[in-house]
């Protein structure tokens, strides 16, 4: 369970949220939509825990693994694809880890693109591997911040259909500007 009280969020003089309260209740599946710059993002980040409420508080489960896909794909261009899936699975056997991120490049259908580097990757196959990354975690919650944009029609819904199969007993808080998304889902509408 996350939950936002009385949250105020502020840049500057811009003020996101003022008396933001939710409740994120796990497992559910929850699509966060609105215009562009109403704070879903930000609403993620607070989650996260990557930023902190200029008032008001944000509850998380203790020490609770949160799986993220940022809206910019956060590949480290020095390392392969393979390796970029493979950083999400710490503690394994190195053999294992490989094995398992392979596993995942090949049901975002990035098979055989392992040993590239994410610059000779198309914008669709970068948010694939990112997506494959934050989904191979298997954590409790999983936060995807505009997750399918650049990919095409059967991409996205492929990829729409394995969040679902992979989030079934989980926590998923999808951003996204695509109503289709949210369907089957509790939807948190800002701004």
């Amino acid at each position: 369970m996350f939950e936002l009280r009385d949250v105020r969020m502020a840049y500057g003089s811009k003020t996101v949220f003022s008396r933001l309260s939710l409740r994120f209740d796990a497992p559910g599946r929850y699509a966060l939509l609105g215009p562009s710059g109403c704070g879903k993002t930000t609403l993620l980040r607070l989650i996260a825990g990557l930023e902190k409420p200029a008032s008001g508080c944000v509850l998380r489960p203790a020490d609770a693994p949160i799986a993220f896909c940022f809206q910019e794909d956060r590949l480290l261009p020095w390392r392969t694809v393979l390796e970029n899936v493979a950083l999400a699975l710490p503690g394994m056997p190195r053999d294992e880890r490989l094995a398992a991120a392979r596993q995942w490049l090949a049901r975002v259908g990035l098979t055989g693109e392992g040993e590239a580097f994410p610059a000779s990757l198309s914008g669709g196959m970068k948010r694939r591997a990112a997506l494959a990354r934050a989904l191979a975690m298997d954590a409790p919650a999983l936060l995807l911040d505009e997750p399918f944009r650049a990919l095409d029609e059967s991409a996205h819904a492929d990829m729409l259909r394995l969040v679902h199969q992979q989030t079934r007993d989980k926590l998923l808080i999808l951003v996204t500007h695509d109503e289709r998304d949210a369907e089957g889902m509790e939807i948190v509408r800002l701004g």
